[in-house]
């Protein structure tokens, strides 16, 4: 029996971030084979460059920094990685029940579960900030989105964004929990459905042609 080794590469957003950046969105575009890739963007005042480098590397560790984005105003900073598995990293768990789980669906069905951690130092600041705190996470699934959790995220072909909010989290446990589900139909089976189905509806019309020549005729 094979042990999978989980990767211990949770999303952990230290609160700092959250209340001196203009956006924070983490996002993961899950592939049919449960590969995928994990990216975290924040933006802020361009004088806080060093702090969001600090931060977005504190949140994704292990991930590629990409090239950093200044104007007057604003810095974005971004790292992503491309995960071989995504459900042997820590807090996800995601799986694809294609035809060697379901051989008779017309459809692979995904789904997909993560928990994030939001780190709170717990003073009063950020208590006082937590009510209008919300950052993005952002889920593309192969195929269209059937399902999500929590309710309330926009939903839009295979693509589900969720407006977390940072008052919604408990400070001694702030764990946020995101799910959805999709299909895709395999349409591979449903070509070789087709191709068979019209193979042995034209064998049937072809005896039926036949009979009716063979069928003598009255004089």
């Amino acid at each position: 029996m094979t042990r999978r080794v989980r990767t211990s590469l949770l999303i952990t957003i230290p609160f700092v971030l959250l209340l001196n950046a203009d956006s924070v969105i983490v996002s993961t575009r899950m592939y049919g084979d449960e590969s995928g890739v994990r990216r975290v963007r924040a933006t802020a005042d361009s004088s806080m460059q060093e702090e969001l480098v600090k931060w977005t590397k504190e949140v994704a560790r292990r991930y590629y920094r990409e090239p950093i984005h200044v104007t007057t105003d604003s810095v974005e900073v971004a790292r992503s990685n491309q995960i071989s598995n995504l459900g042997a990293i820590e807090g996800v768990t995601a799986t694809a029940a294609d035809i060697v789980q379901n051989p008779l669906s017309l459809v692979t069905q995904y789904s997909f579960q993560e928990t994030i951690k939001v780190d709170f130092l717990g003073n009063e600041r950020e208590r006082a900030a937590a009510d209008v705190i919300v950052f993005e996470y952002r889920l593309t699934m192969p195929g269209k989105i059937a399902s999500v959790q929590p309710a309330g995220a926009e939903v839009d072909g295979g693509t589900a964004t969720w407006q977390l909010k940072a008052s919604d989290l408990q400070l001694d446990d702030a764990e946020y929990t995101v799910q959805a589900s999709s299909t895709m139909p395999r349409w591979d089976v449903i070509v070789l459905l087709v191709y068979v189905g019209g193979y042995l509806l034209y064998r049937l019309i072809a005896l039926f042609v036949r009979r009716a020549r063979l069928r003598p005729r009255k004089i």
